[in-house]
């Protein structure tokens, strides 16, 4: 059963789609006829200017040759038409070549060679079609002929039949028929030359030359035409062996079509302008031979003219005029193709697309005979020919006419029968086609263009890594809710997959690897000191076993050589690892862990697997709360776009309610609207957060990315740069090997946030520190990233090096800010705000460098409570100023607007996202502290450089341990390189010591078959979801017990949580035991700082880093606080003399003051200009970019919406007793754009749970 908001939310759902088909049906239909409507109106314009033009020259006009200048002018309409969508073709193709390297490559000569000879040959017969044959006919002839453009698809059709295809002759059949109507559309000319009289505009029959040249024009423009559709028609596996051969072609320009069309499209332009100037000079040479023939330049001339008269148009107030048409035509065809595509995309190609095209023609026949009729008087002065149809004689003719018409339709409909078959896709999954549409026969166009099926993906195999430290039991639980949701809906695609037959598209192999740093601690009883877990590790233990119920089988424990490892099968049979490292054996750090399972996934886990362009990891921190669809959307997004190498997510911060919370609240919503929209439109995101992200196994395979990803930090800006951000070091890798980094809106994850000041501080120096060194990065290798990565152009580059640049002079900004506003709201002289603030800001940079963290913090911390009451004091006068209110006048300055339009844009944004629109309460909190977060916290990362550590979670110790304790773990880490050393034998691998008691383990665990269930968290979130049964799966194991060599120093015995499983004891294989040996031999070393003149050095470099730094920021924010200041005051001087020369008096004094005050917040300098419109670009560069994404998003949502108005309701497939009928499985459909984030993680888990439910029964 559903619940009423999900019931409300698909009833939502269902009538967007609804009312989204209804305006994309009558979008594109009335599109469609306003197209041919206005290219028939201007054909239909040239025809009558030459009729004109020969009955003046019979009756002796000496005006007559203006009607060539009109001609010509309406012929320039016609090019202008065609060449805007092949301009759009080249823009779009140049734009590919320029920046998406990867997207395209050169094609062979043949290649190149039979596609601009088929696309040259139709750019000619539509110019014979436009300038030689349309404007002689009638326009009911006219759209009749238009559905004769099909001979040679119609051809490729029939040729194509493969042997094995069903109904194979029948077809062939159909394709004979439709192509032989096609022919007969091409010869029909020959046959009907005493209905010439009746079908054609020209009421002068002298012109037997040009009947004559109608007998080939018509059917040579026709076959041309069809020349440039045939890649719909063509395949590489038919027997025939031309056919064939085009069909390889056609596979070919999935990648090169960006190179041909960028050259194509201006040859077509150039060849459909020469051509028709050519039909034009013989046309007037029929007319008046003399002067045409023997003066060249009057033509020229005359067609100049037009031009002259085309552009004049444009100020015409007549909607007829031929700028207008253009304008109508173009637009009309414009928007036609985006309905097309639209429709497309949202999974309503059949009804919305494939039917308003097939009844274009038919709907534009009917309007001309209601013309004709007079029964519309609107159009009868554009499309009536004035010839009467259906009186005497003409009757049968036009009959016959008719007949031939609905023949050549009907075979359109056989040809283009391809659009009625709807096709998956998506709006990444699109291959990069840049040929556009043909504005003239738009219908046709968009009926015939290159269509590409989308290839499947074999199932996905996703493993989800968790890197966990010092995680608090709320965290944990978290986590495991989240794995073990992954786990149920894994085993619910598995058993509809495999016992139901369901095909599910997200249908995946899951498996989880939990990674505990410094996972052991010393434990001494009766005077012996072992190893043994620490109390998080056991905390972990203790929450699973409590969350799994008490007939899932019991761990398995693993001694490993980086210390031990916990497996769990879970009751969805899925596996988690919990991997415990051990300082004292591998190296520790979340650097380190993202090394240890990138090798081990991949080159032991997969080391069989040949393509891992489907393996994906989901990295994880030990606090994340997600859910399966989530992970779901971010699949889709790397299957669809190939060149993505990590795709990351909305990130949600949680936490107890207090400031410091509320704050990241909207700073993570502003960041997430704007930034990360703008950078993933304008090429690559530059950080995917590693706390939940999505990374394609394959690009870790590249040596570069690991070579240097796994390299030790032996320098101060490597410290910096690569363990105080791993993951932002990671991001920079790939980009530099040009992987592109996505982000998707709409999948969403929850993360716990910092909570208290000092939390926060801390972690923030280091996102800053990592943020500047690898954004400073990626800014010097500007040209390397350019020219190796398709996605990074200039434009991604100057967008980067000014957000970096407004990020340095951000505290200059501030403080500039800080002065003006106490200068203006508590009536200070500018000099005096001035030395006040800059008197604070010394006294806490001389603090941060000599004082303690807890006395910076501290120091922060009043400074922030300062702040924010200047700023909450000026935040009243403001608007009182701006309102008019008490008295004080009403103000609006340049900066009040900026301000506001900001927040425009900020709440705008907030309701493009209308769930996450509770984020803007949190505003005026991010407002008081930006003074706090924006400067200080600033300057407090600066000066903070060279301290390295992590920052947060540090005050969770893991151990109490004693001073004998402490200096036993001292000589264990002093000794630990001699001892392994001597441990290496001659293979170079770390031999494993033998277990004490030599007891035989077996290498696997036996699973019997149960029925899976959780405990009883799980049944009250999901008391709606009680239908849900989890099949019982088989598994079989094999059975290899060895004799293990190795000695447990990991004391089970001691252990809290884990003493009663001694009997589920078991060891690796020799190849696992080798393969860990030999990765941390290599890779995994623990280090151990014994060098003092090491640790000296690097301390050394890292204070010469610091003062650089220092020194650098603090004079660029110096320089740009006394540039902006030193303008203000001398434009305040003379203000300022000419208030004292004026104003004697104390009252006078009075209101020089308020004057004073006055004119100070309203001064503006040409560097304040360009400052507020710099900001104001960046952030209408973000706004954009974010109108974009959002109509995108609404787009995938309306595409996964299914109208199932006339089918069965799935909800009644449960029968009356609550139970499903046998056989039956419903997979409520996945919806990427419905992931909405929870209020209450623990009291929504139900809702989560149903999305993807399962109602079968076995």
């Amino acid at each position: 059963m559903l619940t009423v908001n999900e019931k409300v939310n698909s009833y939502f759902k269902n009538c967007s789609k609804l009312t989204a088909c209804c305006v994309t049906f009558i979008a594109i239909l009335s599109t469609g006829i306003v197209s041919k409507g206005a290219m028939f109106f201007i054909i239909s314009s040239m025809s009558n200017e030459w009729m004109e033009f020969s009955l003046g020259e019979r009756r002796e006009d000496h005006d007559h040759f203006r009607h060539v200048e009109r001609f010509a002018c309406w012929m320039w309409a016609l090019f202008f038409s065609f060449a805007v969508p092949e301009l759009f073709s080249f823009l779009q193709s140049l734009h590919v070549c320029l920046s998406r390297r990867d997207c395209w490559k050169r094609p062979r000569l043949i290649d190149f060679t039979i596609a601009f000879l088929f696309e040259t040959a139709q750019a000619i017969g539509m110019a014979f079609l436009l300038g030689s044959v349309l404007p002689y006919l009638s326009v009911i002839h006219g759209i009749m002929i238009t559905n004769c453009l099909h001979a040679l698809p119609a051809l490729f059709n029939f040729l194509s039949r493969k042997y094995d295809e069903p109904n194979r002759m029948a077809k062939m059949t159909a394709d004979g028929i439709a192509f032989l109507a096609q022919l007969s559309g091409c010869l029909h000319w020959t046959f009907i030359q005493g209905t010439t009289a009746i079908l054609t505009n020209s009421y002068d029959f002298s012109f037997i030359q040009r009947r004559l040249m109608m007998n080939w024009t018509l059917p040579v423009s026709l076959i041309l035409i069809s020349l440039g559709w045939w890649e719909n028609h063509v395949d590489k596996d038919v027997p025939v062996g031309f056919i064939k051969f085009l069909g390889r072609i056609k596979e070919n320009m999935k990648e090169t079509r960006p190179f041909i069309q960028m050259f194509v499209s201006l040859w077509k332009l150039l060849f459909f302008v020469g051509t028709m100037l050519i039909f034009a000079r013989v046309i007037f040479m029929t007319q008046d031979e003399r002067v045409f023939d023997a003066n060249l330049d009057h033509f020229l001339l005359s067609i100049k003219d037009g031009f002259i008269q085309f552009a004049d148009s444009l100020t015409s107030a007549n909607l007829t005029s031929p700028f207008y048409v253009f304008v109508i035509q173009t637009t009309a065809s414009f928007l036609f193709y985006c309905f097309g595509t639209f429709a497309c995309k949202i999974g309503v190609q059949r009804y919305c697309f494939a039917l308003p095209v097939t009844l274009i023609t038919p709907s534009f026949i009917c309007m001309w005979a209601v013309t004709q009729f007079d029964l519309l008087n609107l159009c009868h002065g554009c499309l009536s020919t004035g010839a009467q149809y259906f009186t005497g004689g003409n009757y049968q003719k036009t009959v016959i006419m008719i007949c031939l018409g609905f023949i050549w339709f009907l075979s359109q409909i056989w040809i283009t029968l391809h659009i009625w078959k709807p096709c998956n896709t998506s709006n990444e999954m699109e291959t990069i086609d840049t040929k556009w549409y043909n504005s003239f026969v738009i219908d046709q166009s968009m009926s015939l263009s290159p269509h590409y099926q989308t290839e499947h993906c074999s199932i996905t195999r996703l493993f989800g890594v968790v890197t966990m430290w010092h995680e608090s039991t709320e965290e944990i639980q978290t986590i495991l809710k989240s794995i073990f949701l992954m786990d149920k809906d894994q085993c619910e695609r598995r058993v509809a997959s495999d016992y139901n037959k369901v095909t599910d598209p997200h249908l995946y192999h899951y498996e989880t690897h939990i990674f505990f740093d410094d996972a052991f601690e010393w434990n001494s009883k009766d005077g012996v000191a072992s190893r043994v877990v620490n109390n998080f590790v056991n905390d972990f233990i203790a929450m699973v076993l409590s969350m799994l119920s008490t007939s899932t089988d019991p761990p398995a424990i693993i001694p490993t050589p980086y210390g031990g490892c916990v497996v769990w099968i879970l009751p969805g049979q899925t596996k988690m690892a919990v991997h415990l490292k051990d300082k004292t054996k591998i190296r520790v750090k979340k650097r380190w862990s993202q090394v240890m399972y990138i090798d081990y996934l991949i080159r032991y886990e997969m080391a069989n697997c040949v393509d891992l362009s489907n393996i994906f990891f989901l990295s994880l921190d030990g606090d994340m709360d997600f859910r399966p669809k989530s992970v779901h959307i971010l699949v889709d997004l790397m299957n669809a776009q190939r060149d993505v190498g990590i795709a990351c997510n909305r990130s949600h911060p949680t936490g107890s309610a207090g400031p410091i919370v509320w704050y990241q609240i909207f700073e993570y919503a502003t960041c997430f609207w704007l930034l990360k929209h703008s950078e993933d439109l304008l090429g690559s995101i530059l950080c995917a957060p590693g706390c939940y992200c999505l990374i394609r196994a394959s690009v870790l395979m590249d040596e570069e990315i690991m070579n240097k990803f796994t390299a030790l930090s032996v320098k101060a800006h490597h410290i910096i740069q690569r363990d105080q951000g791993e993951d932002r070091w990671l991001c920079t890798l790939l980009i530099k090997r040009g992987y592109r980094l996505a982000y998707s809106a709409s999948s969403y994850a929850s993360t716990h946030c910092p909570e208290t000041f000092n939390e926060f501080y801390n972690q923030r120096r280091r996102w800053a520190l990592s943020l500047f060194a690898n954004t400073a990065d990626v800014l010097l290798n500007c040209r390397q990233i350019v020219k190796m990565n398709p996605n990074i152009s200039w434009l991604y580059i100057v967008f980067q090096a000014l957000l970096l640049t407004m990020g340095i002079l951000c505290p200059g900004s501030i403080f500039l800010g800080l002065v003006n506003i106490s200068a203006t709201t508590f009536f200070l002289n500018p000099w005096i705000s001035l030395a006040a603030h800059s008197l604070l800001i010394f006294v806490f940079i001389v603090t941060c460098f000599l004082a303690p963290t807890r006395v910076q913090l501290a120091v922060a911390k009043f400074l922030s409570a300062l702040y924010a009451i200047i700023l909450a004091i000026e935040g009243v006068n403001s608007i009182a100023s701006i309102c008019g209110y008490y008295g004080v006048e009403s103000s609006w300055t340049m900066y009040n607007v900026f301000f506001l339009s900001l927040m425009c844009c900020v709440f705008l944004a907030a309701c493009l996202h209308m769930n996450e629109i509770h984020c803007l309460l949190a505003g005026p909190i991010y407002l008081l502290l930006t003074p706090s977060m924006g400067m200080l916290l600033f300057l407090y990362a600066i000066v903070n450089m060279n301290v390295v550590s992590w920052g947060t979670r540090d005050s969770n110790s893991a151990e109490t341990a004693t001073g004998e304790t402490v200096k036993r773990e001292t000589e264990n880490h002093s000794n630990f390189d001699n001892k392994y050393k001597e441990k290496v034998n001659s293979d170079g691998l770390v031999p494993q010591i033998s277990s004490e008691n030599d007891q035989t383990f077996n290498t696997t665990h036996e699973l019997p078959i149960n029925n899976t269930s959780y405990q009883s968290w799980e049944m009250e979130q999901d008391a709606e979801d009680a239908a849900v049964r989890n099949a019982s799966i088989p598994v079989m194991y094999n059975q290899n017990p060895y004799k293990t060599q190795a000695s447990l120093d990991w004391d089970l015995e001691t252990e809290v949580k884990l003493s009663k499983q001694l009997c589920n004891v078991k060891c690796l294989s020799e190849d696992e035991n080798s393969y860990w040996n030999s990765v941390i031999a290599e890779k995994l070393f623990p280090v151990v700082d014994s060098n003092q003149e090491h640790k000296e050095r690097i301390s050394i470099d890292l204070n010469r880093l610091r003062n650089l730094s220092c020194t650098c920021v603090i004079s660029l924010n110096f320089l740009f606080v006394a540039l902006i200041f030193g303008m203000q005051v001398n434009t305040d001087i003379s203000i300022s003399q000419g208030l004292n020369n004026t104003n004697s008096s104390s009252q006078n004094d009075t209101f020089e003051l308020t004057k004073f005050k006055d004119e100070w917040g309203l001064q503006t300098n040409p560097m304040h200009i360009v400052l507020v419109v710099l900001a104001g670009l960046m952030v209408a560069i973000q706004f954009v970019a974010l109108l974009v994404s959002r109509t995108k998003n609404v787009i995938r949502l309306l595409s996964s919406v299914e109208l199932n108005f006339f089918r069965k309701n799935p909800a009644s497939i449960v029968s009356a007793n609550g139970k499903p009928h046998s056989n039956h499985v419903v997979l409520i459909r996945f919806d990427p754009a419905a992931n909405h984030k929870e209020k209450n993680s623990d009291s929504n888990h139900h809702t989560d749970l149903s999305q993807m439910s399962i109602i079968s029964q076995f």
